[in-house]
C-alpha cells in the first residue's frame, strides 16, 4: 500500500509538471493585444508581446490614446499551475494574476490588479496564417462605433500577398462635391488567427486587430477604440454579379427623409438598371430639362453597391428590397442644403 500511494503521488506531480511545461509551450510565441480593459471599459490600444522559451520576453505597447510612441521593456516570467508572474530584469515583481489559454491556445487572457484596480488583457497569437475565405473584394455596408453611425465610404481588397483599403471619412465635414481628392488609399498586410484578423499597416509600428465571424458573404467585425468605445461594422462581399430582378425602369413613388414622407414636386426621378451592370439615374423638371449620373452596380446579401463614373473605386452603398413591381432603396446621403446628412427611402415602381 506504500509503495502504491508513492507511485500515485509521483503520478499526480508528474502530470502537474507535464501539464505546466505544456503551458509553457503554448505560451511561447509573439502575442497582439487585442483588447485593455480597466474601469469597466475595453480599450483597442495595441500591445505586442513575446515569451520566449528561455522565460524571458519583450513588450512594446500603448498604453493610452495620448501616447505616440510605444514604451519598450523585457521581463521575466513564469507560471505556477493557473498563475502567470512577471518580473522586471531584477526580479522585482511588476504583476502576478491569473491566465486563461483559450481552447485552440491561439488566446490568452491575463487578470490582475494594479494599483487596486482590476485589469485585463485579451492576446492573440500571431500564426502567420491567412483565412482564404478573405480573399476577395469587401465593401461596408454598415458601421457603428459607441452607438453613434459614422458617415464614411470604404472599400476593402485581400489578396494573398496583401491588401488595399480604400475609403472616405468625415463626410459631413467635406464641402461640395465627394470626388476622387478625397480617397484615402493605405496598402497593408494582413494575417489570421481563428476569429481574429490582424492587419499590419505600413505606417504604424503595431498591428490593428479585430474580432470578426462570417456568414456566407458578410464579414461582421468588431474591435475597441484608443477611447474606450466598442466599434461594430459589417463588410459585404462584391460579387461579379446582379440581382436580375432589378433589371429594367423604374419610376420614383414616393421618399422619405429620415422616416418622414417628403413630397417631390416639380421633378420626376427615373431609374435604369441594364443587364451588362450600367445604370442610369435620370432627373427631369416638369418646367423643362433634365440631368442624368451614370454608374456601374452590383448587388449581394441585400445591398446594391452603386460605383459611380466620376468615382469609379468606391462605392456607395443601399439596401435593397424588390417586392414584385415594387423597389425600395435606403442610402444616408446628402439630400439638399437644407437637411444636410439624412436617411432617405426612395420608394420606385416599375415601369414599361
Amino acid at each position: 500500500m506504500i509503495l502504491l500511494a508513492s507511485a500515485c503521488l509521483e503520478n499526480l506531480f508528474s502530470s502537474d509538471e507535464e501539464e505546466e511545461e505544456e503551458q509553457n509551450q503554448e505560451l511561447v510565441g509573439v502575442w497582439y493585444r487585442f483588447a485593455l480593459t480597466r474601469g469597466g471599459l475595453s480599450y483597442g490600444l495595441p500591445a505586442y508581446v513575446e515569451l520566449r522559451d528561455d522565460s524571458t520576453g519583450t513588450v512594446r505597447s500603448i498604453e493610452n490614446p495620448e501616447q505616440e510612441e510605444p514604451d519598450s521593456d523585457t521581463f521575466k516570467w513564469l507560471i505556477e499551475g493557473e498563475t502567470f508572474t512577471v518580473n522586471d530584469e531584477n526580479d522585482n515583481l511588476i504583476w502576478s494574476g491569473s491566465f486563461t489559454l483559450t481552447n485552440d491556445n491561439k488566446g490568452v487572457h491575463f487578470a490582475y490588479t494594479s494599483e487596486g484596480h482590476l485589469i485585463e488583457e485579451e492576446y492573440v497569437k500571431y500564426t502567420g496564417e491567412k483565412n482564404p475565405q478573405l480573399i476577395g473584394t469587401w465593401v461596408m455596408v454598415d458601421l457603428q462605433v459607441g452607438g453613434e453611425e459614422p458617415l464614411i465610404l470604404e472599400k476593402v481588397v485581400f489578396t494573398q500577398s496583401g491588401g488595399t483599403d480604400y475609403y472616405i471619412d468625415d463626410l459631413e465635414d467635406i464641402d461640395g462635391e465627394i470626388t476622387t481628392e478625397h480617397l484615402n488609399v493605405t496598402y497593408f498586410s494582413w494575417t489570421t488567427t481563428g476569429n481574429y484578423l490582424l492587419v499590419f499597416d505600413d505606417t504604424e509600428e503595431l498591428p490593428f486587430v479585430m474580432g470578426y465571424t462570417l456568414n456566407d458573404d458578410q464579414f461582421n467585425g468588431y474591435s475597441y477604440t484608443d477611447d474606450g468605445k466598442r466599434e461594430d461594422f459589417i463588410l459585404v462581399k462584391e460579387t461579379e454579379s446582379i440581382d436580375q430582378n432589378g433589371v429594367g425602369n423604374w419610376q420614383l413613388a414616393s421618399m422619405k427623409i429620415n422616416g418622414m414622407t417628403n413630397p417631390i414636386p416639380g421633378i420626376q426621378i427615373t431609374l435604369n438598371l441594364a443587364n451588362d451592370e450600367t445604370g442610369v439615374w435620370t432627373i427631369s423638371y416638369l418646367g423643362g430639362g433634365s440631368e442624368s449620373f451614370t454608374f456601374s452596380w452590383k448587388t449581394n446579401s441585400g445591398y446594391v453597391f452603386i460605383y459611380r463614373t466620376e468615382m469609379p473605386l468606391i462605392a456607395w452603398v443601399q439596401k435593397y428590397e424588390i417586392t414584385g413591381d415594387t423597389l425600395v432603396l435606403e442610402t444616408d446621403t446628402e439630400y439638399y442644403e437644407s437637411y444636410g446628412w439624412v436617411n432617405v427611402e426612395y420608394t420606385f415602381t416599375r415601369s414599361q
